[in-house]
């Protein structure tokens, strides 16, 4: 009996082991498959901008799964390319952009963004506050924005990325959006999906490529980040 018993303990302290390791690879171990593939959606997304408007045609209707932007959140020291499209696919390594309504970085509207609350991801988003920037680039310029409000809410309430979720006038839905927001939103608590956790800021700054990254983002430019 003593010998079933070990057995029987042994099998089980096996098994919780494998689940400890495999609960780890599942939170952490992604992180590495999250980095390969942005580097990869990076160099696509600046041999993109570098191509002529002739040649990338302007008024082209973005791809599902294509990038789209790049998100710099610099209080924590992350940077993501962020693709088109919120489908499991789309964001199973990347942010994603909601394409419910039109928007565009540093356009009127809310840019809407989605990604999963694993590590290398939305992990530590419950870290910003409000005052914090959050910084998008596209071909042309770069888009300071300025957390405001942050708030735990249903994933049925969907009109947090509406083109202005704060705009609560009966019928003001109906004309162009004034402001420029940018939405993030992820699961809530991490490792669950009961409830999502979103953050919003506003456009405080728009600074043309020519001129360098804001001074906020500086110390996230890829030389600087090759020299450390």
């Amino acid at each position: 009996m003593r010998g079933f018993v070990r057995f029987v303990g042994e099998i089980l302290l096996t098994a919780g082991l494998l689940m400890l390791f495999y609960a780890g690879y599942e939170v952490y171990g992604s992180q590495w498959e999250t980095d390969r593939e942005q580097q990869g959606l990076a160099d696509g997304l600046n041999e993109a901008w570098a191509a002529t408007a002739e040649e990338s045609g302007p008024d082209s209707e973005p791809l599902p799964g294509s990038a789209d932007s790049r998100l710099y959140i610099p209080s924590l020291d992350l940077d993501w390319v962020v693709v088109n499209g919120t489908t499991p696919d789309d964001i199973r390594y990347s942010p994603g952009h909601y394409t419910e309504y039109p928007s565009s970085a540093g356009g009127a509207g809310n840019y809407a963004i989605a990604a999963h609350r694993t590590p290398g991801l939305f992990w530590d988003m419950d870290l910003l506050d409000n005052g914090d920037v959050l910084v998008l680039e596209d071909g042309e310029n770069f888009y300071t924005y300025e957390v405001f409000q942050e708030e735990t809410v249903l994933p049925t309430d969907v009109w947090v990325i509406e083109p202005d979720p704060f705009d609560d006038v009966e019928g003001a839905g109906e004309g162009e959006p004034e402001r420029s927001l940018i939405t993030l939103t992820t699961c809530a608590p991490k490792l669950n999906n009961t409830h999502r956790l979103i953050v919003w800021g506003e456009l405080v700054e728009t600074t043309p490529k020519s001129e360098g990254m804001p001074d906020s983002i500086a110390h996230m430019a890829p030389e600087t980040a090759e020299a450390e």
